[in-house]
């Protein structure tokens, strides 16, 4: 199957490779699937209400979350690309968001799909400030967010029967391979005075009999990430990377791109973890 895209105006945004598939809609919400074997599975759980919906990528704006970035349908497409990763297609999306100030943000949201890793994502993500005058203050940016529901691809399982893996923090307790139990919160931290660079990698896999995802970052950044695992009050899985570093945008000023990595997989965290690293070797990527 060669990599596919098709956008309904307005709605559905389709960008597919032969084993992940992602869609998205109008305010660059996505949703993740699996195609095992002609049978298209997805653990990725949207939930209705929009007060705990997220998208993958949003920022904080003096403490308020701007989340719901409407696509331009008029820019947007795909276009051919070669990379140490081999040939694919990138996928280029850009939407406009409002804070409560009234101030514009701008975020462009790329995918890579390759040819030879028909199981793997990249995405880069930016935002800017594109009022004329007037500064925007970030107080935090997150990526990589994804409610995880066990029960979707395995009815009558428990919401949060995942198992899981952290790449970082060797000197951290629990970073798996373990459960998840009913009451799991844990927030895991890249540590800069980790002796083991693997160690201080921020990754996470989550997965099931019928499938894993996997998260990681790619980018080349110098402060702390916070990954925190955690069992919602309705039983699904939160995950997340957060950087809560707070960065004042002037006019026109962008915040630099993050980087990350997304994989769908059968079996445990294992072949994941290693086609990351590997990732992060054929980019260039920094411990």
């Amino acid at each position: 199957m060669e990599i596919t895209y098709r956008a309904i105006q307005d709605g559905e945004i389709w960008f597919r490779n032969s084993v992940i598939q992602l869609r998205f809609d109008s305010e660059m919400y996505c949703r993740v699937y699996f195609d095992r074997n002609n049978r298209v599975l997805s653990n990725h759980d949207i939930p209705i209400l929009p007060s705990i919906a997220k998208p993958p990528y949003f920022i904080e704006v003096n403490g308020k979350e701007l989340k719901d970035f409407e696509v331009d349908y008029h820019n947007l497409g795909v276009s051919d690309l070669r990379t140490p990763l081999g040939a694919g297609k990138e996928l280029h999306l850009t939407g406009y968001a409002k804070t409560e100030g009234g101030l514009i943000v701008e975020k462009k949201l790329n995918v890579e799909f390759y040819q030879d890793s028909p199981d793997v994502a990249i995405f880069s993500v930016s935002y800017r400030n594109i009022e004329a005058d007037k500064h925007v203050h970030i107080s935090k940016v997150v990526s990589n967010f994804y409610r995880m529901d066990a029960a979707r691809v395995h009815s009558g399982s428990l919401r949060y029967a995942f198992h899981y893996f952290v790449g970082l923090g060797s000197g951290q307790p629990g970073r798996g391979p373990q459960p998840v139990t009913s009451d799991f919160s844990q927030a895991f931290t890249t540590r800069s005075s980790d002796p083991d660079p693997a160690g201080q990698l921020p990754f996470i896999d989550l997965w099931t009999r019928e499938m894993g995802m996997a998260v990681g970052d790619l980018s080349s950044r110098e402060g702390a990430l916070i990954l925190p695992i955690v069992v919602a009050l309705d039983q699904r899985v939160e995950i997340s990377m957060q950087s809560r570093e707070s960065v004042d945008l002037g006019p026109n000023e962008k915040l630099p791109v993050t980087k990350s990595f997304l994989m769908v997989h059968s079996g445990d965290y294992q072949a994941a973890w290693k086609r990351y690293l590997e990732t992060r070797k054929a980019l260039g990527s920094k411990p």
